[in-house]
């Protein structure tokens, strides 16, 4: 059977092989979601040190306007928060793959997510380094680690994405 070919349509561009610096920045980029992801666990962890102390603060909060409300439902509502906020992030996480492997692809919209977020993940290191919200604990430290570590991949991501051989690959178009 001979395929049939429309003369009006132009063959499909074979995709353009990613430049090293931009394979790099993906491959750094994965590295900082799995940092993420420690250090969403070290933070859990450190909360789940004074859930009892933000479980009693919360039934404080609730039992003045609902007299109703028992310390145990006030416990079970905390620990429900807790699981909530993991697997927001891990969703959050599952997305941000997504968002690097359209890096990957050359989507220049992926690179200038990813600026943003790095930022965002600098920022945020900037706090650790100085001592914003220092708490005490193994935990605590292990998370704050952990963002100043995400926030340098990030950055040497953000860095290799905007190269020339990088910045090449992002336009659009054959190249």
């Amino acid at each position: 059977m001979i395929p049939v070919v429309n003369p009006m349509v132009p063959p499909p561009i074979p995709p353009r092989p990613a430049p090293e610096d931009v394979r790099t920045a993906a491959q750094l980029w994965f590295a900082a979601l799995v940092v993420g992801i420690v250090q969403l666990g070290a933070t859990l962890v450190a909360q789940l040190g004074q859930r009892h102390e933000l479980a009693q603060q919360l039934f404080d909060d609730l039992h003045e306007k609902q007299p109703q409300v028992t310390m145990a439902q006030a416990q079970t509502w905390t620990t429900i928060v807790f699981a909530l906020v993991a697997v927001f992030w891990l969703v959050l996480t599952g997305a941000g793959v997504a968002v690097v492997y359209q890096l990957f692809r050359g989507k220049s919209w992926a690179r200038s997510l990813l600026t943003g977020f790095a930022v965002f993940l600098m920022l945020g290191a900037a706090g650790a380094m100085f001592g914003a919200g220092t708490d005490a604990g193994t935990a605590a430290l292990i998370a704050g680690g952990a963002g100043i570590v995400q926030a340098v991949l990030a950055g040497g991501a953000v860095f290799l994405c905007y190269r020339k051989e990088s910045e090449a690959y992002f336009r659009p178009g054959p190249q």
